[in-house]
């Protein structure tokens, strides 16, 4: 298959570092994948916050928590369809980290699916049942190897990660697109391969 990558660096790094998402299409334990995505949101409010306030890390020196950080960040500007979408996202976290054996509900990721759907129009990204993820590498054997994962043929955690990807991909065209119309300058790395 022929397929575009792009490698996204600059202040959007650790938002988009190609292991974490491996990580989580990976390994099938799923707080596991839950936690990273939730880690990765976290870098998306450190984000948001640094550049509107124009500091380099609003939260150093002290432990915030993430619905902390998630207000805050809504104080400064982030939209409250992102917000609710986030604070959807943590309260699924927060069922992995007090619930001993919790597993992911079917009903809990219809409901982010359409939220994910519904949130940041402008951003012409394609419905997450539509989406697919193209993993390729060397299987334990060092033959190359490629997998596909659809919706229709995912458990919970892959339909997690699916729509976890289509969310970070409106995340930062909204991100972008506020921060070209505050005047807040930032950078995106990008190096096309073939």
């Amino acid at each position: 298959m022929d397929h575009k990558q792009v490698a996204v660096g600059g202040d959007f790094n650790r938002i988009f570092d190609h292991k974490d998402y491996l990580a989580m299409i990976s390994i099938p334990d799923e707080a596991t994948c839950i936690l990273r995505g939730h880690l990765i949101l976290e870098e998306v409010l450190n984000l948001w916050s640094s550049k509107v306030t124009n500091t380099e890390d609003l939260y150093a020196g002290i432990f915030v928590s993430f619905k902390t950080k998630l207000v805050v960040s809504k104080n400064l500007g982030l939209s409250e369809e992102l917000f609710t979408v986030l604070d959807k996202v943590n309260d699924i976290r927060n069922r992995f980290s007090h619930r001993k054996g919790y597993q992911l509900e079917k009903s809990q990721i219809e409901v982010l699916k359409n939220r994910v759907d519904d949130v940041v129009e402008s951003a012409k990204v394609q419905k997450c049942e539509t989406f697919h993820v193209f993993v390729n590498g060397k299987d334990q054997n060092g033959n190359l190897k490629e997998l596909i994962y659809t919706w229709e043929d995912s458990d919970n955690r892959v339909k997690f990660v699916l729509v976890f990807v289509i969310l970070m991909l409106k995340i930062t065209h909204w991100i972008q697109s506020e921060f070209n119309s505050r005047g807040i300058h930032y950078t995106i790395i990008s190096t096309e391969n073939s």
